[in-house]
């Protein structure tokens, strides 16, 4: 199935704070976007909006499958994954446990096999009766990236996703997700990331969003130069 998502001058306000404004663009199949700006420049505010997790405070998201529009929660929230830095799983439970709890709601119909072998591609095949809460930071984030995948979303919506896991495991799932069908809106503040895992790139600075750019039509070092004059940016309230 094909989604699109439009951005319509979206804006939005936390009492007087302008945390994003005049937000507009458009993000469909094949779209893998590197989201980069300042602290309190409005990424992680714009994934919320895109999650549903937050109304705009003006302008519109429209969301739509196979050219027909979707605006209910459940089935927007259908089409995507948001994945942050909070691993969102429960500690009492095991590696299993908790992505079978994922699957029931989802209402998808799989083995324990089958999620085994999941668990075995993002390297946790060993943790799959152990208690998430007895896991190291790096082992949760696995499991998150997990529960992420499991309902085969369109969109990920990733806020410094890899947090907590160590190089190699970088490696492990930028290869993974370059190998995948799937589409993304990535946070992080590493550059060289963002540069390896994005064919276009937004950049955003102090709720504007000052540039919106594809790879192809950019030398690495006009990236980094591009990206380090947004990053450096103070925040005025």
């Amino acid at each position: 199935m094909a989604f699109r998502i439009q951005l319509d001058n979206v804006g939005k306000k936390f009492d007087a704070f302008h945390a994003l404004r005049g937000f507009s663009e458009t993000v469909s199949d094949g779209d893998r976007i590197s989201l980069l700006g300042h602290n309190g420049a409005g990424k992680s505010t714009l994934l919320n909006l895109l999650a549903t997790l937050s109304p705009p405070s003006s302008g519109k998201i429209s969301y739509e499958v196979d050219g027909k529009a979707v605006d209910k929660k459940p089935q927007i929230r259908d089409m995507l994954t948001y994945l942050s830095h909070e691993p969102m799983l429960y500690p009492d439970l095991t590696g299993l446990e908790n992505l079978n709890f994922v699957a029931r709601l989802h209402g998808i119909r799989i083995t324990d096999e089958e999620l085994t072998a999941l668990l075995d591609k993002v390297g946790m095949r060993t943790a799959r009766n152990r208690l998430f809460r007895t896991c190291s930071r790096g082992m949760q984030q696995r499991l998150s990236i997990a529960r992420a995948l499991l309902p085969q979303p369109q969109l990920l919506l990733l806020d410094e996703p890899f947090s907590g896991l160590d190089s190699e495991g970088i490696a492990r799932f930028t290869e993974l997700f370059h190998a995948s069908d799937l589409s993304w809106l990535l946070v992080t503040h590493d550059l060289e990331l963002a540069w390896q895992m994005a064919n276009r790139f937004w950049i955003l600075k102090r709720g504007k969003l000052i540039h919106s750019v594809r790879r192809d039509d950019l030398e690495h070092d006009d990236y980094l130069g591009l990206a380090r004059e947004a990053t450096m940016a103070g925040v005025t309230r």
